[in-house]
């Protein structure tokens, strides 16, 4: 699968999907729709936003959703039309524009749609810089991500690469280690006490976790302790374990 071309547009739907996405600086909005009883409750809200956006929205009846967004979408009486902003973003400056303690997640050929927006909203929770996925077997930035977020896929910098392997070589060269997350490694994460400040955290794929090239790269293999009954998680269930235990043990960071 291939990522979006930088004209293409798509709808998104959902208040705090559609809110974010108006609030987003570097999202090109181009059509709100939204209904009047939406428009009578967020009503200074959705002024503030259209005016610094410079577009216009207009008040439609519910079953003009029905032509332009899923049967099972649930809108809440707002869509919003955006163009995608990959095109903007680089491994390059996100690196060089991030602090002392920075995080970057990898998604090995994580394809689940859901998952990926569980995962942008869980890395949004936890400070995460970036969400890097592959070019090959990843899905476009769409509204099922979007949704999944709830908001966080305009506040979680998502990039497409060519390459894990080589974009973990030069995350490694500016001073990140690599962490893999594997059921069948030896390390439970609970036995780190402390992770280093600059790290990349790599979740594999929904069927058959991280590939063999990926995993031998990893500085780390660490695997989340659980009961017999079960070999593994859900991927978006493990990185909400993973990335918070990697939050909570970073230094000068305090959880409230």
């Amino acid at each position: 699968m291939k990522p979006l071309k930088i004209n293409e547009s798509f709808w998104l739907y959902g208040k705090h999907t559609c809110m974010s996405a108006l609030k987003n600086k570097n999202r090109q909005c181009i059509k709100l729709l939204i209904t009047k009883s939406f428009y009578k409750e967020h009503e200074k809200e959705i002024r503030q936003c259209v005016d610094n956006k410079g577009i216009k929205f207009q008040l439609v009846e519910n079953k003009i959703f029905n032509n332009i967004l899923p049967k099972s979408a649930n809108h809440q009486g707002i869509a919003l039309k955006v163009a995608p902003i990959l095109h903007s973003l680089s491994i390059e400056k996100i690196t060089k524009n991030s602090s002392e303690i920075s995080t970057i997640v990898i998604l090995d050929q994580v394809t689940d749609t859901h998952n990926i927006g569980s995962i942008l909203r869980t890395s949004a929770c936890f400070n995460v810089d970036a969400a890097i996925l592959p070019h090959n077997y990843s899905p476009n930035e769409n509204a099922s991500i979007a949704k999944a977020a709830s908001g966080a896929l305009d506040i979680m910098p998502l990039i497409y690469i060519t390459n894990i392997v080589k974009t973990m070589e030069h995350l490694k060269k500016v001073g990140y280690w690599c962490y893999g997350f594997d059921s069948n490694a030896k390390e439970h994460i609970n036995e780190i006490k402390r992770f280093w400040k600059k790290r990349v955290v790599i979740f594999g794929s929904e069927e058959k976790g991280m590939r063999r090239l990926v995993k031998e790269n990893c500085d780390y293999l660490l695997k989340i302790p659980m009961s017999n009954a079960i070999d593994s998680l859900n991927v978006s269930n493990a990185a909400a374990i993973g990335l918070y235990s990697i939050y909570s043990k970073t230094p000068h960071i305090i959880i409230k």
